[in-house]
């Protein structure tokens, strides 16, 4: 009996242990072009955490950035920026990443209209505009990091392919391009053309950042995207790396 017993709680501690690997909180905010997506995403989170054994959260409250981010291993903003972040919910993201926090960024994290120097330092470049969402050829410049250990060297999927500026080259790790010759990069919304990036057009990064580690990526536009598994291993291998386990 005492045997059986000893076993039942070796064996509830590694569940236990494991589910609790890393704590991850997902932030999102409410807009026009990506509302659709939250649910979705929601959804593919928490199977994706309950298959990985770690802990999810979500929430699209700010102050929860100053009352719960304290915590959590990994914060990732999905879709949001620091349009609706008061100084108070910065100092809170500064925090956070001065002990060591991972911060994961995705799509339209990068995408703040207002002016954040320390913020875009975190995504690791502002968004300027994109053409029609279009089929590109996604190419893995590093494929020794978790977030791409899975993919095929070239990638074809449907997006929108962000062009970005102040963009510190010397400091991000570029995980992948976007091949502009495999896509439309002027078609934008209106007559007027626009301007690609060039021959090197990073869509994802990584880079060690106020002492803790952040991640971003410009996939993830549509809610097909959190049923791409592919893409969602994307996710995870990112999670995984900010955790800083």
């Amino acid at each position: 009996m005492k045997y059986l017993l000893l076993t039942i709680f070796f064996f509830t501690m590694i569940k236990t242990n494991a589910q609790d690997q890393f704590r991850v909180l997902l932030f999102t905010q409410h807009d026009t072009w990506h509302y659709n997506t939250i649910p979705v995403a929601v959804e593919a989170f928490k199977e994706m955490a309950a298959e990985n054994q770690f802990k999810f959260d979500w929430t699209q409250r700010s102050d929860d950035l100053i009352e719960k981010l304290p915590e959590y291993d990994v914060v990732i903003f999905m879709n949001a920026n620091a349009n609706f972040l008061t100084s108070k919910h910065m100092d809170a993201l500064k925090i956070f990443m001065k002990r060591g926090g991972g911060f994961v960024g995705i799509h339209g994290t990068a995408d703040g209209e207002n002016d954040n120097a320390w913020f875009d330092g975190l995504v690791g470049a502002k968004f300027v505009n994109h053409p029609k969402l279009q089929a590109a050829i996604v190419k893995v410049e590093n494929a020794d990091f978790p977030a791409t250990w899975h993919l095929p060297k070239k990638w074809l999927r449907s997006d929108e392919w962000y062009n970005f500026e102040n963009m510190n080259l010397d400091k991000l790790n570029i995980l992948m391009t976007v091949d502009e010759a495999s896509y439309d990069f002027t078609a934008g919304y209106d007559d007027i053309p626009l301007k690609g990036m060039g021959s090197e057009h990073p869509i994802s990064w990584y880079q060690e950042y106020e002492g803790g580690r952040s991640f971003y990526t410009a996939l993830g536009h549509k809610p097909e995207s959190f049923k791409d598994k592919n893409f969602l291993n994307h996710i995870f291998g990112a999670i995984y790396w900010t955790s800083n386990k």
